[in-house]
């Protein structure tokens, strides 16, 4: 596989795609010290309590909006039909000579459905029993 300006840009949009996710990961983690710690402060409570836990299974991220999540994927296999000469499955989806020159740019709509994948992602903050 030769490297190129596109597979160079798509890898940085899934570098930025992982270290987006590493942000929220650390986030999360921030969250549930400071409510272990606000947990501990409140009055008749042992400092031994458990802490509510997460239902076994549940992912670790939430997804703000599933209408971007579909937009995103749907970019990203356009951008991957446009890198395959706009062939899918065996089929010319396209063959006008004007639009199989855009071929070249695939990775554009690739990245950008790996950014907004990217910020469709969020966490939950852990709730206080009192709120």
């Amino acid at each position: 596989m030769k490297i190129t300006t596109g597979v160079i840009v798509v890898i940085a949009s899934m570098i930025f795609f992982y270290l987006r996710m590493a942000i929220l990961r650390g986030k999360k983690k921030r969250y549930e010290r400071e409510y272990a710690l606000k947990r501990r402060k409140v009055n008749g409570r042992s400092k031994g309590a458990a802490l509510p836990a997460a239902q076994p299974g549940s992912p670790p991220f939430g997804v703000n909006s599933w209408f971007l999540v579909a937009v995103g994927v749907i970019i990203m296999i356009a951008g991957m039909i446009m890198y395959n000469n706009m062939t899918m499955f065996g089929i010319k989806i396209i063959t006008d000579p004007e639009l199989l020159k855009y071929t070249e740019f695939w990775y554009i709509p690739v990245a950008l459905g790996v950014i907004i994948l990217a910020f469709c992602m969020k966490i939950d903050k852990p709730r206080l029993d009192d709120d």
